[in-house]
């Protein structure tokens, strides 16, 4: 064997007795296994925990619109909340299964919610915000408001 090259091999003898020669690959891919498991188990808490949907707000000349992505879920689902400057978008979707043998009748009733709070810099005006969903799509329509400013004099 060259000098100049190293072989991984000649650590596992510095640690253990010469006539063990341990292969690490099979230990090496169980934790590599187990990494991904709970990498991904977390991605699913993570996303269970923060129940929140991917939204947007997107400002024109006149109107802002808030589009946020809820697939899956009908308009009996979806209840928006207004509160001054801020727009509460609820989801809930309830879903029952019966599964019916002929030793047992299972019920089970699941559900979901999800919520997001989006502000915006003037108060929404109530009668004149509009909402529609489509494949998927929620789309709140706010009328820009004419927002006045005014510039104080600081006092001596």
């Amino acid at each position: 064997m060259d000098s100049d090259k190293h072989d991984p091999r000649s650590d596992k003898r510095k640690v253990f007795p010469e006539n063990w020669n341990i292969d690490f690959a099979p230990f090496q891919q169980f934790m590599d296994r187990m990494d991904n498991l709970f990498s991904r188990s977390f991605k699913s808490f993570q996303g269970q925990i923060l129940n929140d949907f991917p939204a947007e707000i997107i400002e024109e000349e006149n109107n802002i619109y808030v589009k946020a992505e809820v697939p899956g879920y009908r308009r009996q689902d979806i209840q928006i909340e207004m509160i001054g400057n801020r727009i509460k978008i609820k989801l809930e979707k309830k879903e029952s299964l019966s599964l019916n043998t002929d030793t047992k009748n299972i019920d089970k009733t699941s559900i979901q919610q999800k919520e997001r709070i989006i502000t915006l810099p003037f108060n929404i005006p109530k009668n004149s915000t509009s909402a529609t969903l489509e494949n998927g799509i929620l789309i709140i329509n706010i009328p820009k408001q004419s927002i006045s400013s005014h510039i104080i004099d600081i006092e001596e």
